[in-house]
C-alpha cells in the first residue's frame, strides 16, 4: 500500500473519530442542560405548590378564628312570647357597626322550620363576613410571626409531599429568611457554600405581604449534580468503546507504518546487495566469455 494512501486513510478515520466525539460530548451536554431545566421546573412546581399551601392554611385560620368568635357571640335569647331573638354585633371593614338581629319561633310544631331559618340566616350573614375577612387576611396576616404563619415541620412535610409528587425524591436542606438574607430558621444540614448557588432555589412566602415584611424560602439539594450525573450515566459505556476504537485505530496505523517502514529497508538492502554483487558478476561472465572466444585461445599471450 502505497504511503499516501495510508495517510488519506489516517485523516478520514481522524476526522470521523473527532465527529464522533463532538457529537457524543454535544449531546450529553444537551441531556445535562435539559435534566437540569426539568429538576428546575420540578423544584419551583413544589415550591409554588408549598407557597399556596401556607396562605391557604393562613385562610383557614382566619376563617375558624371568625368562626369562633361568631359561636362565642351568637347567643340566642327566648322571649316571654315564646320567640328566640339572636343578637349580633359587628363591624365592617370600613368601621361601620351594625347590629343583626335573627327571630324565631321555638313552638314544637314549628321548631324544625325556625331552625332552618336561623341556620339559613346565619349562612347568609357568613356569607356577607367574607369581604371582612379577607380585608382581615390582607391587612393582619403579615403582623403575625413568620414561624406561626410557616411553621418549620409543616414547611418541611409539605416540601417533602410535593417534591415526591414530581419525582424528586433526593434530600433536601431549606431555611426562611427575610428581605434582607436574614435567616428566621433552617434545617440542621442547611450550610450552602458558594458551589451549591446552582443547586439554590428560592419562592416567595405569601407573595401579598408588604415589600418590607417579605420572607423568602431557600432550599438546595447536595446531591443535585450526583442526580444529574445518575440520569446521565448511560452514556459512559459509549465514550469507552469511542476510545477503545480510536486506541485500536491508532495501533493500527503504528504498525501500518512500521511494517511501511519495515518493507522499505528491506527493498533497500536488496537494492543495495544487488548491486553490490552485479559488478563482480559482471567482470567473471565478461572474462568467461573472453575464454571461450577462440582467437583469444589461439593467442600464447
Amino acid at each position: 500500500m502505497k504511503k499516501s494512501t495510508i495517510w488519506f486513510l489516517t485523516i478520514i478515520m481522524a476526522l470521523t473519530f473527532i465527529g464522533l466525539l463532538y457529537i457524543q460530548i454535544m449531546y450529553m451536554n444537551n441531556m445535562k442542560k435539559m435534566r437540569d431545566d426539568q429538576f428546575a421546573e420540578g423544584v419551583k412546581r413544589s415550591l409554588y405548590a408549598v407557597s399556596t399551601r401556607l396562605e391557604q392554611d393562613e385562610t383557614k385560620h382566619f376563617l375558624e378564628e371568625d368562626m369562633a368568635t361568631m359561636d362565642t357571640q351568637f347567643i340566642p335569647r327566648t322571649n316571654a312570647d315564646g320567640t328566640v331573638d339572636m343578637n349580633y354585633n359587628f363591624t365592617t371593614s370600613d368601621g361601620t357597626n351594625y347590629d343583626l338581629t335573627l327571630k324565631g319561633s321555638v313552638d314544637k310544631p314549628k321548631s324544625n322550620s325556625s331552625m332552618r331559618e336561623i341556620m339559613r340566616g346565619k349562612y347568609l350573614y357568613q356569607k356577607g363576613l367574607l369581604d371582612e375577612v379577607i380585608f382581615s387576611i390582607i391587612t393582619q396576616s403579615s403582623n403575625r410571626p413568620i414561624s406561626e404563619r410557616a411553621d418549620s415541620a409543616e414547611v418541611r412535610s409539605y416540601l417533602r409531599s410535593e417534591l415526591d409528587n414530581n419525582g424528586l425524591t433526593l434530600p433536601f436542606e431549606f431555611a426562611v429568611v427575610n428581605r434582607v438574607g436574614g435567616i428566621v430558621y433552617r434545617s440542621e444540614g442547611y450550610h450552602p457554600t458558594l458551589s451549591d448557588e446552582n443547586s439554590m432555589f428560592i419562592q416567595t412566602l405569601f407573595p401579598n405581604d408588604p415589600k418590607n415584611k417579605m420572607y423568602y424560602l431557600k432550599v438546595y439539594f447536595p446531591t443535585k449534580s450526583d442526580y444529574i450525573f445518575g440520569s446521565i450515566r448511560f452514556m459512559i459505556p459509549s465514550f469507552i468503546f469511542t476510545f477503545i476504537l480510536l486506541v485500536t485505530f491508532l495501533c493500527t496505523i503504528i504498525l501500518a507504518f512500521r511494517q511501511k517502514k519495515l518493507t522499505e529497508m528491506k527493498n533497500d538492502f536488496i537494492n543495495n546487495m544487488t548491486h553490490e554483487f552485479k559488478t563482480p558478476i559482471s567482470t567473471i561472465s565478461l572474462a568467461a566469455q573472453m575464454l571461450n572466444d577462440g582467437a583469444v585461445l589461439k593467442s600464447p599471450a
